[in-house]
C-alpha cells in the first residue's frame, strides 16, 4: 500500500504534534522535579486530617508560611481554612 504525498504530509504533521506534546510533558516533569514539589491529589480523609492539623497548629500560633511549606499548599489556602 503506497501512500500519497498528502497522506505522508498528514502523518508527518501528526508525528510532529505528538513529539511536541511529549516534549512539553517532559519539561513539566523536569520543572516539578527541580522545584522539589510534585502535585498530587489527596484523598478526602487525608485532606480532612490536614485541615484539622492546620487548624490546631494555627491556634498554637504557627506561621502560615511554615505550614504552607510543610503541607505543600499556598498561604492563601492556609488562611482560607476556617472552623
Amino acid at each position: 500500500m503506497a501512500l500519497s504525498k498528502r497522506q505522508i504530509a498528514y502523518l508527518n504533521k501528526i508525528i510532529s504534534t505528538a513529539q511536541k506534546f511529549l516534549a512539553t510533558a517532559e519539561q513539566e516533569e523536569k520543572k516539578a522535579a527541580k522545584s522539589g514539589t510534585r502535585r498530587r491529589r489527596r484523598s478526602g480523609a487525608e485532606a480532612e486530617k490536614m485541615r484539622a492539623d492546620i487548624l490546631a497548629k494555627r491556634a498554637k500560633g504557627v506561621p502560615a508560611a511554615k505550614l504552607a511549606e510543610k503541607y505543600g499548599v499556598s498561604t492563601a489556602y492556609i488562611y482560607m481554612i476556617k472552623d
